[in-house]
């Protein structure tokens, strides 16, 4: 597929609706107060990443393709609810600000099979529990503990509603001075869910 002698950083991630990504720009918005220093997300390229490859050599990626195509065979689509936010760590000094996802065992088994998969080409596995979760900034500086505490407050209540997730897919990640750029390499469809009654 392409040169050997190459690498690209990679991640394979659910991609999210516009309805979605307006919310947690909306959100993002809300807590803007400009005493605290924070890199905050491009709101398009928020995802949920399901597993984060680094860099990667590109003769494994037609592999790595393969693997992925198969796990659609025995992964089924699912509906998620994007609600709560909150900071890692939670104690301490916060240093990521994130949207909260309920967590559903369908999406479960497919970080799973996606796991599983992978670590027949040497990927490692994640030793944490997968908490899956949509990164909206980064901090910097932490100014006013206080004003970020009562910003998250302010919309910890709110519920970014439901979707529908049909696919995932397999992304290459270029670093520029102005951020990332994601450029997807790979989409994949799961299974209905019809197919999962009648099986």
């Amino acid at each position: 597929m392409m040169e050997e002698d190459k690498t690209i950083r990679a991640f394979i991630a659910l991609e999210l609706p516009v309805k979605i990504i307006d919310g947690l720009k909306k959100i993002q918005d809300e807590l803007k107060d400009g005493t605290n220093k924070v890199a905050w997300a491009k709101p398009e390229n928020i995802h949920l990443t399901l597993k984060f490859l680094g860099d990667i050599e590109t003769n494994k990626i037609d592999s790595m393709v393969n693997i992925l195509e198969g796990i659609t065979g025995k992964s089924f689509s699912f509906e998620i609810s994007v609600k709560g936010v909150g900071t890692f760590p939670a104690a301490g000094t916060p240093r990521v600000i994130w949207v909260g996802i309920e967590e559903n065992k369908d999406m479960l088994q497919l970080y799973n099979n996606i796991e599983e998969g992978l670590a027949a080409l040497g990927f490692e596995k994640e030793r944490r529990d997968f908490k899956p979760h949509l990164t909206i900034g980064r901090i910097k500086f932490l100014n006013d503990r206080a004003g970020l505490r009562r910003g998250l407050e302010k919309v910890a209540g709110l519920n970014l509603a439901r979707f529908a997730v049909a696919g995932f897919a397999l992304f290459k990640s270029t670093l520029t001075p102005e951020g990332a750029i994601h450029t997807r390499l790979k989409e994949y469809t799961l299974q209905t869910t019809d197919k999962k009654l009648r099986g």
